[in-house]
């Protein structure tokens, strides 16, 4: 067993620093890629961004790559967290050329607060209005602000409001991971790491981790967690693995916990499979309903197990037989014995 170093290998940060060492989505990658490259080029900033995609996907992360790229710095900000128009504009003035503003959960954004940051983005520029002058109606004060980059994240862009939208450069939509996908980042973690793991155990893994980058590093840590404390915190094999996902995590084969369980179980028992609306499930199940639409529902309508409807959600064939593994439950009904694929690209008239 090595011997571990003096800062140990495996409180590595994981999130890859350059273009090169990320690994997935490749078309948004490829368009960055030449993004970045014209702005060097020519000595500017890149244009904004907005990223949209579900939690996990890399969106910080690929924010922290172009102000790297740039040999600029990254500022971090949540939407929810600016309370007061001075909340932003004292951001705003502290950007230098080429920095890069990340701001997270975009679509949160108060309107005046919103308004505001059109004219940062398009003008480079921001009005900031005068309260207790001398004469009713007193001008703003203008003030010019140095090139930046707005790099918006958002789980939902329909959201946000068209003027925000026109005023992105490009907006890119980052897919669920596939399994390969994730296992090269497990793979690249226990390098990192100093770590071996076997071929059966990364992709163990990476079936586990519901298409997101994060999810399997968290899953990585907990399996090295297990590892040490067996004696051996350099070595993960497939029984290790299973073991943690089994014992530890209560993860099932798909990657579901009881949580995911728990939705499912409501949606069969209490609703026989739907349709039913998410505020409902959320009310049944006691998850808050940005929970349900948000980290719950999306992998279980990629894995087959949902469909959304007119109507509202409901159970799949796959997902009533997925139900009966850890559900005591009557036979399908009948409307189950129906394919319900088509029921996937029905439009959704609920929230």
């Amino acid at each position: 067993m090595p011997t571990p170093t003096t800062i140990d290998p495996g409180e590595k940060n994981f999130r890859p620093e350059s273009l090169k060492d990320f690994i997935g989505q490749g078309a948004a990658k490829a368009t960055l890629a030449v993004m970045i490259e014209s702005a060097q080029i020519r000595s500017t900033p890149v244009d904004h961004i907005n990223l949209t995609g579900g939690p996990g996907l890399g969106k910080t992360t690929i924010a922290a790559i172009i102000a790297a790229e740039m040999g600029s710095s990254l500022r971090e900000l949540s939407a929810p967290s600016i309370e007061r128009l001075g909340d932003l504009v004292s951001v705003l003035i502290a950007l230098q050329d080429r920095d890069v503003l990340f701001l997270d959960e975009i679509h949160r954004l108060r309107h005046e607060v919103a308004e505001t940051l059109y004219s940062a983005m398009e003008d480079f520029k921001i009005s900031i209005p005068v309260k207790g002058g001398t004469s009713e109606g007193a001008a703003p004060i203008t003030m010019t602000l140095k090139r930046f980059t707005l790099v918006g994240a958002t789980t939902d862009y329909g959201l946000m409001p068209e003027p925000l939208r026109a005023r992105f450069g490009h907006v890119f939509t980052l897919d669920l991971y596939t399994v390969m996908e994730l296992e090269q980042i497990v793979h690249r973690a226990a390098d990192l790491s100093e770590v071996v793991i076997t071929l059966d155990a990364a992709r163990m893994l990476a079936e586990r981790s519901r298409g997101t980058p994060r999810t399997a590093l968290r899953l990585f840590r907990r399996c090295r967690d297990v590892a040490t404390v067996a004696g051996d915190p350099y070595f993960i094999d497939g029984g290790l693995a299973a073991r943690t996902m089994q014992d530890y995590l209560d993860l099932d084969h798909l990657g579901l916990g009881k949580d995911d369980r728990l939705y499912l179980r409501t949606l069969a028992g209490a609703y026989n499979g739907g349709p039913v609306g998410p505020k409902a499930l959320a009310a049944s199940t006691g998850f808050d309903e940005a929970r349900v639409v948000e980290d719950i529902e999306p992998w279980l309508l990629r894995s087959g197990l949902l469909a959304r409807t007119r109507l509202g959600r409901k159970l799949t064939r796959a997902g009533w037989e997925h139900v009966r593994l850890f559900a005591d439950l009557p036979a399908l009904p009948v409307e189950a014995e129906r394919p319900e694929i088509e029921a996937l690209d029905e439009p959704e008239t609920i929230g």
